[in-house]
């Protein structure tokens, strides 16, 4: 007599139960690391629009600004001299909350490039931390105008 190959019922089961227990313990961490992801672009992209910002302020010779709203949306004006209204230049989404010392989570950067608080003179530093905790990445904005992601 011949006996049929196949997988029992039990043997299912197993394997079920296996990937279940793998699929348990991997996607937390897969979610953890898509986290992590989304904020290094944020921060990659937060910085080249201030870079953008500020290289644009050096060759118009005038005032940029910058606003990085809290919840990662943010605008790039020209500042007129005088009276004129500000003209929008640049908007968009970051994808991520951003904590900022700059107060009002605005920054201008001058004819020279180095970054002030809207409406001062003297150079700021500041810095932008993408995400709410510790380890998450900082975009800094030095003195000197170096805008680097860390």
């Amino acid at each position: 007599m011949r006996r049929q190959g196949g997988t029992t019922l039990l043997e299912l089961l197993t394997v079920i139960a296996i990937i279940g227990i793998l699929a348990a313990v991997a996607v937390p961490g897969a979610a953890a690391a898509r986290r992590a992801f989304a904020g290094d672009a944020a921060a990659r992209k937060l910085a080249l629009v201030l870079r953008a910002a500020q290289a644009r302020a050096q060759a118009r010779v005038s005032i940029v600004r910058v606003s990085v709203a809290g919840d990662g949306g943010y605008v790039v004006l020209d500042v007129p001299a005088g009276d004129a209204a500000a003209a929008p230049v640049a908007e968009g989404e970051l994808g991520a909350v951003v904590h900022t010392n700059y107060p009002g989570g605005a920054l201008e950067f001058g004819p020279r490039g180095w970054p002030c608080l809207p409406g001062a003179s003297s150079p700021r530093a500041g810095s932008f931390t993408i995400g709410g905790g510790s380890g998450d990445p900082d975009v800094v904005v030095q003195l000197a105008g170096c805008v680097r992601c860390s």
